[in-house]
């Protein structure tokens, strides 16, 4: 490497020692990079999905460049992202929150590592907020014919979907005519509702790989509620051809916010908690599928899950009345009568068990 000029020379061989003193092989000129110049590059470095790009864009300039914008990318230290994380749960944002945040911004220094424009990580033992898992009591089938009942009639049927066959709210919003099988009695999850920039838009993928174009069952509950929906309201036909089974009272794309008005009024209505959500059926459906024999590898997929190891984790409640059912199978290992024995026809569940 030659230099026009003396000064030149010294520059660069004064970087050099600088990164060898730190321990880095690199070149020297990486030295030099920002973390906010190197956020901004990540960012439209490759094309990602509308939403994960919103998400992402959204987390770097708001709680990630305002900490270390001006910060050299390779001085950035462990303590100074623990620092962060803290300033982040002191802030009022919710641990879940949190730990997105810190994930995209390990994925943005990652990417830095893999590039060789930073030498090691600073994202080493940094502790995380614990995120406490909400204990969650599954709905009950007169609990979820009353929410249905509650609803108005032109959504009145998403809850049958919900419970009935599993899918997540963007996906029910989502649902479209030509994946419906009703000779067959399934359906197959393709497509879903995603907001970008405040928008609803109909999207032909789904949250994870094994989500998408999955087939699930379509029970005599849910298969006569999306009858009973199809006859009585329009389907909303997209500029692509498809017909979505769900529109919003305008004739638009379904909107959560819009869902969720009408959502909380049938709550109250149906006697349940304000904290119910719709993927509370979700989780109704899983755990009443595991309760009634189906296997675990099943349901497994029905959820669009890449391992048992979320089912195990997230979705194994308890349903109401199982234990006290469940106590007639084990008395009849040892007793021969069990007749006289009262079995009552809910349990109580803790809601401040973990």
């Amino acid at each position: 490497m030659t230099f026009a000029k003396k000064t030149d020379a010294l520059v660069y061989e004064r970087k050099v020692l600088e990164a060898k003193s730190l321990g880095v092989v690199t070149r020297p000129k990486n030295l030099r990079i920002t973390f906010l110049e190197w956020s901004e590059e990540w960012l439209s470095s490759k094309a990602r999905r509308p939403g994960t790009e919103e998400s992402y864009t959204r987390n770097v300039r708001r709680h990630m460049q305002p900490a270390f914008g001006g910060m050299r990318l390779h001085r950035i230290e462990p303590k100074d992202v623990q620092a962060w994380v803290v300033g982040l749960s002191q802030s009022g944002l919710a641990p879940r929150t949190v730990h997105l945040i810190y994930k995209t911004f390990r994925a943005c220094i990652n990417s830095a590592v893999r590039k060789r424009v930073l030498q090691h990580s600073p994202c080493v033992d940094v502790d995380l907020p614990e995120v406490r898992r909400k204990h969650i009591v599954p709905a009950t089938r007169e609990q979820v014919w009353a929410l249905y009942e509650a609803m108005p009639a032109h959504l009145r049927a998403l809850i049958m979907v919900g419970a009935g066959c599993g899918l997540r709210s963007g996906e029910a919003f989502g649902l479209c005519q030509d994946v419906i099988d009703f000779e067959a009695g399934v359906l197959v999850v393709r497509r879903q509702v995603i907001k970008v920039r405040s928008k609803p838009h109909l999207v032909d993928y789904n949250k994870t790989f094994t989500s998408h174009e999955r087939e699930v069952p379509l029970p005599a509950f849910a298969h006569r509620a999306l009858r009973d929906h199809l006859d009585a309201h329009a389907v909303l036909v997209t500029p692509q051809g498809e017909h979505v089974v769900f529109p919003s009272s305008r004739g638009n794309l379904l909107r959560r916010d819009g869902f969720y008005k009408w959502f909380k009024k049938a709550l109250a209505a149906a006697g349940l908690p304000p904290t119910f959500r719709y993927h509370d059926l979700r989780h109704t459906f899983a755990s009443h599928a595991l309760d009634q024999g189906i296997p675990k590898a099943t349901v497994q997929l029905y959820l669009g899950h890449a391992s048992e190891d979320v089912l195990n984790d997230v979705y194994h409640h308890q349903v109401k009345g199982a234990a006290a059912r469940d106590r007639n199978a084990l008395e009849a290992v040892f007793f021969e009568e069990t007749a006289d024995v009262d079995v009552p026809s809910t349990i109580e569940v803790d809601d401040d068990a973990t």
